[in-house]
């Protein structure tokens, strides 16, 4: 429920491009909302980006022109400049219309442009990086910003030049964290109760590599007589669904995105997914034991890197992309089920990574930097 506060403030947050950007803003956003705050999401025009603001009818978002910066020389570049000088010029006009006092910027050069036109207008600004290694985007926003913040502390070395510089975890969407209210896990997505599930999820897009080895896989899970709850991806979903219906002995619910990845992480007993930051923190926040395949192609292989954080702690195990195959795969996943003591072990161990109040630590950091802005414009 929505608090009333006398001492509101607008927040601008940039988080669009990927699920990784997204979900975490929209979790601050909820919190900021609240608390009797106004917010204001900016988002990019990709489809993922629509499909999960779709979920959130009670936040405010706003479409930007927003593009990732392409190689110098490359003839995207001037879209991409026109799109940036458009996106600074409406966020600019969003700051002074709505008197938004602090601007967050979730990572991606979809935070350029605000954290640009926030500078600029006298706002605070802060940036939240979520993997181990930042990417080269927020390496530039840092140079634009009050506060940087990590979501992992093995990040906060690679900004040793900005003054302060804080690790408060990944924020998690508070419909994570809502009770079951009566669903079933199993009973939503028409499984089996007696039966062990294992949970494949490639991030908000997808993951074609994964998604294929799976579908290698799939006969060695239905002798293993598990059943599985796949997240496909929107671009691959009819291929998947194809593949699953030549295994129809397997217990399986295929989709393309799930709206309720809270009772998926619940009913998971194993997951294989991408090691993106945002999912990783949900996959601790649950305590799923995981097998994470890094995104072969992460800009500076930061996927790799979050995954050896969660391998070295014993929460997961980190398989290649390359190395994944039809046997690789169905060996990992029986190694997980047919060993209770050491799928209890990685449940433990992905608990322990969890930062369970990351949004509301955010939340209250914005709060106080609204009121510095305000005081800076008084005097």
């Amino acid at each position: 429920m929505k608090q009333k506060n006398s001492k509101s403030v607008h927040v601008l947050i940039a988080c669009g491009g990927t699920g990784g950007h997204l979900f975490p803003g929209i979790a601050v956003g909820e919190v900021l909302a609240s608390r009797g705050h106004d917010v204001t999401l900016l988002i990019s025009e990709k489809k993922i980006d629509t499909l999960a603001a779709s979920g959130h009818k009670d936040l405010r978002f706003e479409k930007m022109p927003f593009l990732a910066m392409p190689r110098p020389w490359s003839p995207k570049m001037f879209g991409f400049l026109k799109g940036l000088w458009q996106g600074t010029k409406a966020c600019r006009k969003i700051i002074r219309d709505h008197d938004v006092k602090v601007v967050l910027g979730m990572g991606g050069f979809t935070s350029f442009a605000p954290l640009y036109a926030g500078r600029k207008e006298g706002c605070r600004t802060i940036i939240h990086e979520s993997n181990a290694i930042p990417g080269k985007a927020n390496r530039l926003n840092a140079r634009y910003s009050d506060i940087v913040l990590c979501g992992l502390d093995a990040c906060k070395g690679h900004f040793p030049k900005h003054g302060d510089v804080r690790v408060v975890g990944t924020p998690i969407r508070s419909s994570m964290k809502q009770q079951n209210n009566g669903d079933d896990p199993r009973e939503f997505f028409k499984l089996d109760k007696d039966k062990r599930t294992l949970l494949i999820m490639g991030g908000s897009q997808g993951a074609r590599g994964v998604n294929r080895a799976v579908g290698t896989a799939l006969d060695q899970f239905e002798k293993m007589g598990i059943q599985v709850l796949h997240i496909a991806g929107p671009t691959d979903y009819e291929e998947v669904r194809d593949v699953y219906a030549k295994v129809p002995l397997l217990k399986q619910h295929v989709a393309a995105f799930c709206h309720r990845m809270d009772l998926a992480y619940r009913v998971a007993d194993l997951a294989v997914a991408r090691s993106g930051a945002s999912s990783m923190s949900e996959l601790a926040y649950f305590g799923v034991p995981s097998l994470l395949v890094p995104y072969p192609h992460a800009a500076e292989d930061h996927q790799t890197r979050n995954a050896e954080i969660f391998d070295k702690a014993g929460a997961a195990k980190l398989m290649r992309e390359s190395d994944l195959n039809a046997d690789t795969l169905s060996d990992a996943v029986r190694a997980v089920f047919n060993d209770a003591r050491k799928a209890g072990d990685m449940k433990k161990a992905a608990q322990k990574l969890a930062v369970k109040n990351s949004a509301e630590k955010i939340a209250e950091l914005v709060v106080k930097e609204a009121d510095k802005a305000g005081l800076k414009a008084k005097a």
